[in-house]
């Protein structure tokens, strides 16, 4: 029975330009509801206590306050922006690593490696899409090794009809049977490639 291989993440940004792109999202989302949920609780909170705080603290007094409060949100958005860009890179790790195999994998099936099956980290995305190149792998081997069958077949038929070609006396009816043997291998041959449509 085959082990299966463990893969571990040596390399957070395996493709820079989604990684980075799928952090700057998650970071401008971030900052969008940080900056709504900001506006909506201070507009609340000044709506609500405005006229009271104005009669407790002085204009200017009050104007520090809450330019202190601006000053202090802003500052926090600043600090958490970096954890938002790190966190944005480890979940897209999920998607970006596996895309990043698929690719490396369907460029080694274009040259002609069908040898090992696609294998992905077990909390990694596209599990579904890896599970069907694995079964169009295998399908494509099933293939493969039937019509290598065939060709070794056909291999065997043309060196019996080169036998009987070459046999003295020429013996018609061997020389008609083994070209009809080998007509059958290549009708055979034929017909099972009818099903691939290129």
């Amino acid at each position: 029975m085959q082990e299966k291989t463990r893969y571990r993440r040596r390399q957070y940004l395996v493709s820079t330009k989604f990684q980075l792109k799928y952090a700057g999202l998650i970071l401008l989302l971030v900052f969008m509801t940080a900056l709504l949920c900001s506006y909506v609780i201070y507009y609340t909170m000044m709506m609500t206590m405005g006229d009271k705080l104005a009669n407790v603290y002085p204009q200017g007094r009050l104007l520090g306050i809450v330019n202190a409060v601006n000053f202090r949100i802003m500052v926090s958005i600043i600090l958490i922006a970096p954890l938002i860009v790190i966190i944005g890179i480890f979940a897209s790790h999920k998607i970006a690593g596996p895309i990043f195999r698929i690719e490396r994998y369907l460029g080694a099936m274009a040259e002609g490696e069908y040898s090992t099956p696609l294998t992905l980290r077990r909390n990694d995305e596209l599990m579904s899409l890896a599970s069907s190149v694995n079964k169009v792998v295998d399908s494509v081997k099933v293939c493969v090794k039937d019509e290598r069958e065939r060709l070794s077949q056909m291999y065997s038929s043309l060196e019996e009809l080169k036998k009987v070609s070459v046999s003295k006396p020429l013996n018609h009816a061997s020389l008609d049977k083994a070209i009809d043997k080998l007509a059958g291998e290549v009708a055979a041959l034929s017909k099972s490639l009818e099903k691939y449509k290129v």
